[in-house]
């Protein structure tokens, strides 16, 4: 896949732009690099051009291209400006959906339909903050490496450490009842993970702007998340007036694994194809 940098006025983005049909903003999640799926590139085979833009301090996108999800939103329009795009779908997965909601409140007139799979919608709490300032600050090369090297040769170990922040379940018995694909599914996310600089600018995210979304959203959230939790989608559905919310029948907060994970992907396609 072809990689582009763009210099824009606050600094240089990276994006890949893929496909044909209508345009969808894939904006990933904390610690996603550019070679992490979720799944969503296959939405190039159901007729969909996938646009994917690194996140500021992620890949090669610079921190100054938006401290703020505000900022980072004008960034992400020239983007959609150097490209000839009016409008795009967008997608906002889990630490970016600050991002995603500052985009379609702040430029409503370029996204046509906003989904927000597991994502934040208010702020972090200062218990998770607290805990990835230490792990992901000054030392987060040692440790991203250190988890990277013991993945590859205690890999159970290594995910069910990591796992435990993300499941309301007891994580041993939430890892034994994961299929094969799913274990491998974890196991490349986590070996692709990267968080750089762009999960500390991620902590200091915050939704000032969620009353003023004004373009169908539709969220999908598990009880279950441990690292976002369940009321980031009740206040997205008391705030916004053209919102669903679809209940993942999820064990964790990967909403893309699992025994629902073809209905999260159905409803997706659902929700794009409308007109």
């Amino acid at each position: 896949m072809t990689t582009t940098l763009l210099d824009s006025t606050n600094g240089i983005v990276e994006f890949t732009y893929i496909g044909e049909g209508p345009p969808v903003l894939l904006l990933k999640g904390g610690h996603c690099s550019r070679d992490t799926d979720l799944s969503h590139s296959s939405l190039v085979y159901e007729g969909f051009s996938l646009l994917t833009i690194s996140r500021p301090g992620y890949d090669y996108t610079e921190p100054s291209t938006g401290r703020t999800p505000d900022e980072f939103a004008d960034t992400i329009v020239e983007v959609l400006d150097y490209l000839s795009l009016d409008r795009v779908h967008v997608i906002a997965v889990s630490a970016a959906g600050p991002s995603g909601i500052a985009l379609a409140s702040k430029y409503p007139e370029r996204v046509d339909r906003l989904v927000l799979e597991a994502a934040l919608t208010g702020s972090w709490d200062r218990k998770s903050r607290k805990k990835a300032m230490m792990l992901f600050g000054p030392a987060e090369k040692m440790v991203t490496g250190s988890l990277k090297f013991m993945l590859k040769l205690f890999p159970d170990l290594v995910m069910k450490q990591l796992l435990a922040d993300m499941t309301t379940e007891d994580v041993e018995d939430y890892l034994d009842n994961l299929s094969a694909n799913d274990r491998r599914f974890i196991y490349d996310m986590l070996s692709t993970s990267q968080p750089g600089r762009g999960f500390i600018l991620d902590l200091d995210h915050d939704v000032k702007n969620l009353h003023e979304l004004n373009v169908p959203v539709l969220g999908m959230y598990s009880q279950k998340d441990r690292s976002v939790p369940y009321t980031n989608a009740l206040l997205l559905k008391s705030t916004v007036p053209d919102c669903e919310i679809y209940e993942v029948n999820a064990d964790s907060h990967l909403i893309w694994i699992g025994k629902d994970a073809h209905d999260v992907w159905n409803k997706r396609l659902e929700f794009l194809k409308q007109s």
